[in-house]
């Protein structure tokens, strides 16, 4: 299964201000949902904490991840296409959080339009206080003998990305205890296709 795990994704003053944006907005983090069949809900597939507005850094991010484009469809073995927009949002993951095996391929409520690229950027604290919370990329069922899932390590400031289409599930997390600013942190994004 093709995918791409980019470290030092942003500056390093860069990813500290937007770690510290998201604990500044601990109180506008709700609990996540899962869209089926046109229809956002709370569900036990998925249990992390969500915010949509990425604020200033909302623009910086897209520009980045516009500009990482070509890298990411020659990764992925993607035929290139016109982008229609790109979806961001901030999700947080403390103690026992986790997200079961799922593809990405919604079809975005407002645009229409199809998600073909995922992209997780991640961000927590140094040194990273939790453990678990990989994301785990696996094969589609009509993959050759030799796919094998691909398990990535959430490590501050990198990128993951991968097809939208491709199944793939966040591990839990163990954090007993923790404080909110030292959960696990993660940019998700999509690229959609006009």
């Amino acid at each position: 299964m093709p995918f791409l795990h980019l470290e030092n994704f942003l500056d390093e003053k860069l990813n500290a201000e937007i770690l510290n944006y998201a604990i500044e907005n601990q109180d506008s983090f709700l609990p996540s949902t899962v869209s089926s069949q046109g229809m956002s809900s709370v569900s036990p597939v998925r249990v992390s904490l969500t915010f949509k507005d990425l604020g200033p850094y909302k623009s910086i991010l897209e520009e980045k991840l516009h500009s990482s484009i070509p890298a990411m469809l020659e990764a992925l073995e993607v035929p290139s296409f016109p982008v229609a927009t790109i979806e961001l949002n901030l999700a947080a993951h403390g103690d026992g959080a986790f997200f079961k095996t799922h593809i990405d391929t919604a079809i975005h409520e407002k645009t229409q339009t199809r998600r073909m690229i995922s992209a997780v950027y991640y961000l927590h604290s140094q040194p990273r206080k939790f453990t678990g919370g990989n994301l785990v990329i696996h094969p589609l069922p009509i993959g050759t003998e030799n796919d094998e899932s691909k398990e990535i390590i959430p490590e501050n400031n990198s990128l993951a990305v991968f097809p939208s289409f491709s199944p793939h599930e966040v591990l839990p997390i163990i954090a007993p205890n923790l404080p909110f600013k030292d959960w696990r942190f993660a940019v998700n994004c999509w690229i959609h296709k006009v």
